[in-house]
């Protein structure tokens, strides 16, 4: 077990050396993976219950793409961060309801970056990047969702491969849509037969202050934002 532990760890320190340097130049490392604990926004029912959540957990894995070979006094590297894909879910159990509520966000984020390099392993990365995003609800019975215009803003700090970091998102106060599955079958239906009801109708909308039939999940606006801490590997 112990030379096993110690291979490991070998193969660790070579690789991260590696990769520290080509030639003595400090190396970038443009790509990145990141997983982290979301301290995600507090939900507001239809009832007025404002419910916290009891577990959150995100993903996401993207490039940054920087817009000069040298770095700017040899220590600053500007670029265009472009996270190709962004999942963060959060799971809510109100005292006075039997069912959860499980939500979810899948998005896509691009912005601008700045990287400080002092010295060969170590790196400061701080970024802003606009995030659009599907936003889903499922409380075991209706599922619902919409879109959303989302804005991140954090920062983390690396040593070689690994790092931590925080960020957070803000977006816009949205009305989640329950989904009509019924409806959805009879449009897919009519796209065969020629027939069937406008895309708007697959979809139930609850308005602000209604409540929907099936969930109180679906009655009110909520604003999407909230904070995430967060690992990075970055290659």
């Amino acid at each position: 077990m112990k030379k096993t532990l110690l291979v490991i760890m070998a193969v660790l320190f070579g690789l991260n050396a590696m990769a520290q340097t080509e030639g003595g130049i400090k190396v970038r490392r443009p790509k990145y993976v990141t997983l982290g604990y979301v301290l995600q926004q507090d939900v507001t029912l239809a009832s007025g219950e404002v419910i916290k959540p009891e577990f959150g957990a995100m993903l996401n894995r993207g490039r940054t793409f920087y817009l000069h070979k040298k770095p700017i006094a040899n220590f600053l590297n500007i670029g265009i961060d472009a996270t190709w894909i962004d999942m963060n879910y959060a799971m809510y159990k109100p005292q006075t309801l039997e069912s959860a509520l499980h939500q979810a966000e899948l998005a896509v984020q691009v912005g601008p970056s700045f990287t400080f390099t002092p010295v060969k392993r170590l790196q400061v990365h701080l970024y802003g990047r606009f995030a659009p995003t599907f936003a889903l609800r499922y409380d075991g019975e209706t599922v619902g969702g919409n879109y959303a215009s989302m804005f991140v803003a954090g920062g983390n700090l690396s040593f070689g491969f690994f790092g931590v970091g925080a960020e957070y998102r803000m977006g816009n106060n949205m009305n989640y849509k329950a989904f009509n599955f019924e409806k959805i079958a009879d449009k897919l239906g009519g796209l065969v037969g020629g027939n069937g009801d406008e895309p708007e109708a697959m979809m139930t909308r609850t308005g602000e202050g209604e409540t929907a039939e099936t969930s109180p999940f679906f009655g009110t606006k909520n604003m999407l934002e909230g904070l995430r801490v967060y690992v990075t590997f970055r290659f």
